[in-house]
């Protein structure tokens, strides 16, 4: 009983992010370029085995259980670090196939995490969380919007979006099932996440669903994220378009090596955090979030990238 306390307790930490359901806007949610598409989200019954499938993860972890319920078997969706990958002080090899013999880090065995097998080259300060999240996560060795970094995004995505969006962004977080209209699945591509602008998409994620007349249930992250957070996250959802679905809980192949069908090269790619201060959308889509995003006003500048700093960017494909 004390287990569960505390993994119901764990759980319940990107509940905070949870805002007020709106289903006012769902047909426009679904439109995009014009166009009527098909709202690309999990069934109610998914959401509702997603939502059974993540608690029961968190009590194995408690238990000090490896495998996976929720996600990836070798990965640990609940702290953001790998579950041992080498627990020989139980007598035990790690089984690289089903992971059942992997324990969580927690409670029994041997307190230890995937972190103590990379001693040798740990990192140090912030950027052991980095290194924790992108040991057991796909890492794009390019971007396909100048200027931004999508694993950095993915840092970002990781602590704040998962909850609604899930760790695969498929729409299935364990909030998901609370929500209505429900959170997208933002890997369809071709279909849905390729059709909109990276202005719309960055305007959504600082300003909410109400900044283009959207539902209320995606929250503004403006006052969380600096701009360029935002514009890195949006480069790592891109990183994602129509990515396979995982075959099991074990498939490492599709999940480490991300296959995009985005074009760099597309109408949707046209502004980026390196030009977008000559967009008229944008500049008035900022104007408009920086006066009504709470704490803030009006910030002259807001959003723009100074140019000694260009070059430190990534560049795209």
């Amino acid at each position: 009983m004390k287990g569960k306390a505390i993994a119901i307790a764990v759980l319940m930490v990107p509940a905070i992010f949870l805002c007020a359901s709106s289903g006012l806007a769902a047909e426009k949610r679904c439109t995009v370029g014009g166009k009527k598409v098909v709202c690309p989200t999990q069934t109610k019954k998914a959401l509702e085995k997603a939502v059974d499938n993540y608690e029961q993860e968190g009590l194995d972890m408690v238990e000090g259980k490896g495998g996976a319920t929720y996600g990836l078997a070798p990965f640990d969706y609940l702290t953001g670090v790998g579950k041992a990958s080498d627990i020989s002080e139980r007598g035990t090899k790690t089984n690289t196939k089903t992971f059942k013999e992997t324990e969580s880090g927690y409670s029994k065995g041997t307190g230890k995490t995937e972190v103590w097998n990379r001693k040798k080259q740990a990192a140090g300060g912030s950027a052991d969380y980095n290194q924790w999240t992108n040991n057991w996560s796909p890492q794009p060795k390019k971007t396909l919007i100048a200027g931004t970094n999508p694993n950095e995004g993915k840092q970002w995505y990781y602590v704040y979006c998962v909850g609604c969006h899930g760790w695969t962004l498929r729409g299935d977080g364990p909030n998901a099932a609370y929500l209505d209209p429900s959170p997208r699945d933002l890997t369809v591509g071709k279909k849905y996440m390729n059709m909109k602008s990276n202005v719309e998409i960055f305007t959504i994620i600082k300003g909410g669903g109400v900044a283009v007349d959207l539902a209320d249930s995606m929250p503004a992250w403006g006052n969380l994220l600096q701009d360029q957070d935002i514009w890195n996250v949006v480069s790592w959802i891109r990183s994602n378009a129509d990515t396979p679905k995982l075959k099991s809980s074990t498939d490492l192949d599709n999940y480490m090596n991300l296959k995009s069908s985005f074009n760099p090269k597309s109408k949707a790619n046209a502004v980026t955090p390196l030009n977008a201060d000559n967009d008229d959308d944008y500049a008035d889509a900022q104007e408009m979030m920086e006066a009504t995003l709470a704490g803030r006003g009006i910030i002259e500048g807001a959003g723009k990238i100074k140019d000694s700093e260009k070059s430190q960017r990534y560049d795209a494909l």
